[in-house]
């Protein structure tokens, strides 16, 4: 039996369902739903071919050269599947609802599986979640300076049963030119954009989340305009630390990979850091001193951020003023210190 559903009845069926997105590869890695299964009825060439006889043949033909590359490779499809997921009920989805999702559709119900379709399929789901991102959260900014350990902070909060969005960790990446190290690839802003939005969705939104304040950009990656401009209003709750500590994280953060990482992020800014620094921190690097190296380059980022600071336009902005690098007792002092009740 095949019942086409809509987006809201996918949300409510998809934790009981195995979800299977026909799409090709590149579509599927460009972005998708979190907790899909990719079983790509056309690769990517063959998706390239497709589309380029539906323009210049018509439908019927595009539509048979589909049939043929499809048709024979539904069996092995069939057999992943059985050893993937053994539930017999299934959502599939497409770009748009259109044939492909269709056409698999019928072939499961042949096969004896119970299968719901996303109608207008993985393009609802992106209207939605885009759509999703003006809506008026209860943010609280946790900033401070390079190396202050805001996001350990924010995991030491969300041990603590608080509502925390870990937006480095989405994008894998730390946001400085340094961020990339120790890290892995990062995500499509697409598929940050999809990682965000289910993390929002488990939120309880009459309770604050704590956000660490960032860029508009973490690496590659981009924080959606509307969620970012609800950032910059929302109250700020600046960390004030020893840079004792600031270098120490650094050294620990950035040295995992060896030295040539780092000599790369020096080069990133190297005109913004000056000729003089740059040589200062490249030598202490080659004499294996990173903490001097570290401390030269939180000079550059220091400034910055003092810079940025004047920009803000936070509508409230505190500032919290700590003794311990301890990631740990700063959570424990930050929730005594700026209690949920108080409304922030």
């Amino acid at each position: 039996m095949i019942e086409v559903i809509s987006l809201v009845q996918f949300f409510i069926e998809r934790d009981n369902h195995f979800v299977i997105d026909v799409r090709s590869p590149v579509e599927f890695k460009q972005g998708h739903i979190p907790g899909s299964y990719n079983v790509p009825l056309f690769a990517d060439d063959e998706r390239s071919q497709i589309g380029l006889i539906y323009k210049n043949a018509g439908v019927e033909k595009a539509v048979k050269l589909g049939e043929s590359f499809a048709l024979p490779k539904i069996e092995e499809y069939l057999r992943k599947l059985s050893g993937i997921s053994t539930e017999k009920e299934v959502i599939v989805l497409c770009s748009r609802g259109g044939m492909r999702s269709q056409r698999f559709s019928q072939l499961l119900d042949e096969k004896g599986y119970r299968v719901l379709r996303l109608e207008e399929g993985y393009k609802s789901y992106r209207h939605f979640i885009l759509e999703s991102f003006s809506y008026n959260y209860p943010l609280v900014i946790l900033g401070g300076k390079t190396g202050s350990g805001k996001t350990e902070i924010l995991v030491e909060l969300e041990n603590k049963k608080e509502q925390v969005l870990n937006l480095e960790k989405m994008a894998n990446h730390r946001g400085s030119a340094f961020g990339s190290i120790g890290m892995g690839p990062q995500p499509t802003t697409e598929q940050f954009e999809n990682h965000l939005f289910e993390k929002v969705k488990t939120f309880d939104l009459e309770k604050r989340i704590w956000v660490e304040d960032e860029s508009i950009n973490i690496g590659r990656v981009y924080i959606p305009k509307n969620f970012y401009e609800q950032m910059k209003s929302a109250p700020l709750i600046i960390l004030e630390m020893d840079k004792r500590f600031r270098v120490d994280r650094l050294c620990t953060d950035y040295s995992s990979d060896g030295l040539n990482p780092l000599k790369e992020g020096i080069s990133k800014i190297q005109k913004r850091l000056g000729h003089e620094r740059v040589q200062a921190s490249l030598k202490a690097l080659d004499e294996g001193d990173i903490p001097t190296a570290a401390s030269i380059i939180l000079q550059y980022y220091d400034k910055c951020y003092s810079f940025g600071i004047t920009k803000k336009t936070n509508i409230q902005i505190e500032y919290f003023s700590t003794e311990t690098g301890n990631p740990t007792d700063i959570a424990e002092k930050l929730l005594h210190q700026f209690p949920f009740d108080e409304k922030r």
